[in-house]
């Protein structure tokens, strides 16, 4: 699904040790910023006194919390283990603070609760085990600085150096005291930390959520084949997915953009349409695009907060050429099928008294005792009951077709054979020219040669009465996928868009002598073959009747 990679979702032990290498780095710069502080605020207040501070102790220290910090830059770099890399530090800082501590006062320095600062971040980088067992270390830590103290291992410090020797009752409820908080802080620190990576994970949960949300509901309107774009009641395009772009024959991004700009439908005033959103009703309208004249429809629906505010609108549109098609030839097809109803009811009532008239009329021509005009008003009877009894024939044809002989059939052979008929005609006059490009398909396909036959001979015919003063008439065929395409273009007269949505209609005749029939019997020879029929043409440029025929296999 295009656009939903967020990364990789990552929980569980990778999470906690990408966190334990993230820490380890802030630990890096954080322990840097805190000595550079600690020594520039000595030297601040050595400048500010008028007597010389005991300062020694603090550079060494800060001294030894440089070095440990270039030290662990330079494992980092070597690409230790984070997990390990963080652990040493942390240690390291249990040692330096131990320093301070026993510069400061030993067992009763003041800043002993700077120990609790591993211990935490312990907590936080290595969770509840980690948190006990780096306050372990930091008791012992500073219980084994007390005992080398008491033991006159190392000198008391010289801030306690006038005050008594702690006695031992009161040591040991210091050391206990000291035990207890630094286990209650690892308890509480831990405990803490693990709420906040719950809470930081179940973020991280609903933001991927979020993500994927957002990215399949992008993906969807990229999908969506029809045109859906967002805006505010001012017009302004807030959000538009590609569909709306290109049925609007914009540029991308519509975002910016006014709804007048992307769809100036003829007769439709956008102000008015979302002031009637605004007021909370949806609006449909149907208007033409210009500068093709392409119809689309819309559907306006206003867009509301949770509320109920409404903040702007969301058209829906489509471009409704196919749809307006698709209703064209069902209405075709209804009309063809009341022509034909129609034709099937009054044909027989019309083929028996027009044979008898005919015969009359044949009967009387013979006479010996007429005139010659009353020959002549006979002869013109018994033409036009002929022309007629064809007429009615075709009615019957259009109206019952044969019932279709479906059986192998090579397209491309019936076609050659009906132009190869066709030629012979008296209606191709030395002026015509017929120009075949023809590629055969390569296994037969069920089809019915003889409707298939009649189809090609009334497009070539109707083809070249569209040419009375001569010209070419070119026939394509050829495989296009899973159908045969026909194609059959002349130099003829040409027809306006009016003309062409009448064309398949039957009785719409628009030749001196035609029946209006022959291109309605072909729309429904190639519709009961499952295939399409277009046609392309301007006046005074000619016509293309294309066909498109499925090839069912054999």
């Amino acid at each position: 699904m295009r656009g939903a990679a967020t990364g990789p979702e990552i929980h569980g032990p990778r999470a906690g040790r990408l966190q334990t290498g993230r820490l380890a780095r802030w630990l890096l710069g954080l322990r840097l910023l805190a000595i550079g502080a600690v020594v520039v605020t000595a030297l601040i207040l050595q400048s500010l006194a008028e007597e010389i501070l005991p300062l020694h102790p603090l550079f060494a220290v800060a001294g030894w919390g440089f070095t440990l910090s270039l030290l662990w830059l330079l494992l980092w770099v070597a690409g230790l283990d984070p997990a390990v890399h963080g652990l040493l530090q942390l240690l390291g800082d249990v040692v330096l603070v131990t320093t301070i501590v026993y510069f400061t006062g030993g067992a009763w320095s003041p800043f002993a609760f700077l120990l609790l600062a591993p211990v935490m971040l312990a907590a936080l980088m290595y969770g509840l085990k980690g948190a006990l067992a780096l306050a372990s270390a930091a008791f012992l830590a500073y219980l084994a600085m007390v005992q080398l103290v008491v033991s006159g291992v190392l000198p008391p410090p010289a801030s306690i150096s006038a005050l008594a020797s702690p006695r031992p009752p009161s040591l040991t409820l210091q050391l206990g005291l000291t035990a207890a908080g630094f286990a209650s802080v690892a308890l509480l620190a831990s405990y803490l930390a693990h709420s906040l990576q719950r809470a930081e994970q179940s973020l991280q949960q609903e933001r991927e959520a979020a993500a994927r949300a957002l990215a399949l509901t992008a993906d969807v309107l990229r999908s969506v084949e029809s045109g859906v774009l967002a805006c505010d009641l001012q017009g302004r395009v807030l959000l538009a997915n590609p569909a709306a772009a290109t049925i609007a024959g914009k540029p991308q991004p519509l975002e910016g953009t006014s709804l007048a700009e992307v769809l100036p439908l003829a007769g439709v005033s956008w102000d008015t349409i979302l002031a009637r959103v605004a007021k909370g009703f949806p609006q449909k309208l149907e208007g033409a695009l210009p500068p093709t004249h392409r119809p689309v429809g819309c559907t306006v629906t206003p867009l509301a907060s949770d509320d109920s505010k409404v903040l702007g609108a969301v058209v829906h549109f489509r471009d409704l050429t196919e749809v307006q098609e698709a209703a064209r030839k069902e209405k075709l097809r209804e009309r063809m099928v009341a022509a034909g109803e129609m034709a099937a009811g009054i044909a027989h009532e019309i083929r028996n008294p027009l044979a008898s008239i005919s015969g009359a009329a044949q009967v009387l021509v013979n006479r010996s005792n007429l005139s010659e005009e009353e020959r002549r008003l006979l002869r013109i009877v018994v033409h036009e009951s002929k022309r007629l009894s064809n007429i009615i024939e075709s009615f019957l044809n259009y109206a019952r077709p044969p019932e279709p002989h479906w059986g192998p059939c090579n397209i491309a052979a019936v076609l050659e054979e009906t132009l190869d008929l066709f030629t012979h005609s008296s209606e191709l006059g030395p002026q015509h020219r017929i120009v075949r490009r023809i590629v055969r398909h390569e296994r037969p396909v069920v089809a019915d040669e003889q409707q298939l036959r009649q189809a090609f001979f009334n497009l070539a015919r109707n083809a070249i009465q569209a040419m009375p003063s001569g010209g070419t008439l070119t026939v394509e065929a050829f495989p296009d996928g899973a159908s045969y395409v026909v194609r059959f273009a002349d130099e003829g007269e040409g027809m306006d868009p009016e003309r062409i949505q009448e064309i398949f209609q039957p009785f719409k005749a628009f030749r001196k002598g035609g029946t209006g029939l022959g291109l309605a019997v072909v729309y429904s020879i190639v519709s009961d073959h499952g295939g399409e029929v277009k046609v392309d043409s301007q006046p005074g440029t000619g016509s293309t009747f294309t066909l498109a025929i499925p090839m069912r296999e054999v």
